[in-house]
């Protein structure tokens, strides 16, 4: 079962990872080929699996097209991703979480085929060869379907979103932030035992402080040319970038909130796929790459996606129209389950917002290096490593400083900048 590109990461013992979501099938072999450029990923490698089934009940074996996702070989990006953590949550999504949140609604009388669906599906995972162990190392595998063959799309970083696009995926990041609210007030113990331990808040970037150094000199250099050495603006920036560290690395967690569910913490364009009616309508999404979840208020998630992945005119024109419809679906999906609504007023999620909103301004300008980065700059190199090196330490070009001027401009316009 070896792949065919002796270059790319062997997947040790893939059968006993698949096996037992294959309704009895048996592997048989497979063949697997990079699924991503360099550059377009930088926290685990993805591999395009085309598996060669066989069933009991087919008389010609059959193919299932897969995506296999192991973790980073370069130390350097063991250092700054922290594995040993984000293959645990990412796994807890599948094997902990979705489950709960079948099981919520199905106790709820809710059709199957009105259930939740953000999530590809899932065949399996391990974090070693070694059954008992509890930490993760090089043979740690994901393995999930391959949307793109069930008609699914990946998003583009450098095309943001449109109005249609954006209320899809707010519709889609509402129902993911309701359920396991919905789990946490109706079945309580499950949430707390279960769920939440696989949650905590960790410091995704605690581990490479010089990295991080880097990340916060070159943004303030940006914003200092993108605002012609605005000296108020770049220093609310740095203040912001501070208040962004802390709330990373915030120890213990903070106290729940009725707005505190399980977050994705990585919200954006890269890590949402969309599927098209033939009209070209965006009709479906699914929601990968959830290594970051956290347990924290839904409104990170919501001010880094729009900040980050929605066209500015759109989002200057809908700020407040997106917000009240992901608001009409978070509590929809509350009161479907069965929950109480009753601290979940519009007046009490506006409040919410002007709460933490801030704390994602500078989350959004630290991305724009990485969505607006140039294709060339981005493949231009062999080295993993100096790709993402060549995106924090490469000077802004304008593009970059256009982007951050609108950042900040929507900020200011929406009151979320104070």
């Amino acid at each position: 079962m070896e792949p065919e590109t002796q270059s790319l990461p062997v997947i040790k013992n893939l059968n006993q990872v698949i096996e037992p979501h294959l309704g009895g099938a048996k592997l048989l072999g497979y063949q697997s080929k990079s699924l991503t450029q360099p550059g377009d990923n930088y926290g685990s490698i993805l591999l395009a699996i085309q598996a060669q089934l066989k069933s009991s009940q087919a008389a010609e074996p059959f193919e299932q097209q897969l995506v296999a996702k192991v973790p980073p070989t370069d130390p350097k990006y063991w250092q700054f991703f922290q594995p040993e953590r984000t293959c645990l949550t990412e796994n807890a999504v599948y094997q902990v979480l979705a489950p709960a949140l079948v099981a919520l609604q199905k106790e709820a009388g809710i059709p199957e085929e009105s259930h939740f669906d953000g999530f590809p599906r899932y065949f399996g995972s391990r974090i070693s060869l070694d059954p008992g162990s509890k930490t993760v190392d090089q043979d740690a595998v994901l393995v999930l379907e391959n949307l793109r063959f069930s008609g699914f799309v990946s998003g583009q970083r450098l095309q943001p979103y449109d109005l249609p696009h954006t209320l899809l995926a707010l519709r889609y990041l509402a129902e993911f932030h309701a359920l396991p609210v919905g789990l946490r007030l109706l079945k309580p113990q499950v949430f707390r035992e279960q769920v939440r331990p696989f949650f905590n808040k960790f410091d995704w970037h605690g581990a490479a402080p010089e990295w991080k150094a880097i990340m916060k000199a070159e943004t303030l250099e940006d914003i200092r040319q993108a605002t012609d050495n605005d000296e108020e603006l770049v220093a609310r920036v740095k203040e912001l970038s501070d208040k962004f560290f802390e709330f990373l690395a915030a120890q213990p967690d903070r106290p729940d909130g009725p707005f505190a569910s399980i977050i994705h913490c990585d919200y954006w364009i890269n890590n949402l796929m969309v599927k098209y009616e033939p009209s070209g309508t965006p009709s479906r999404l699914k929601i990968i790459d959830l290594q970051t979840a956290q347990f924290d208020s839904v409104v990170h998630d919501i001010i880094a996606f729009l900040l980050s992945s929605v066209d500015t005119a759109i989002l200057e024109l809908h700020f407040e129209h997106m917000l009240e419809s992901y608001y009409e679906v978070f509590v929809s999906c509350l009161r479907r389950v069965g929950a109480d609504t009753t601290s979940y007023s519009l007046a009490a999620f506006r409040a919410e917002v002007k709460r933490v909103a801030y704390i994602q301004v500078p989350h959004a300008i630290f991305m724009t290096r990485f969505i607006l980065a140039d294709e060339g700059e981005s493949t231009s190199s062999s080295s993993s490593d100096k790709d993402l090196g060549d995106v924090l330490k490469n000077a802004g070009s304008e593009r970059i400083g256009r982007k951050l001027k609108e950042i900040l401009s929507l900020a200011k316009k929406f009151d979320i900048l104070y």
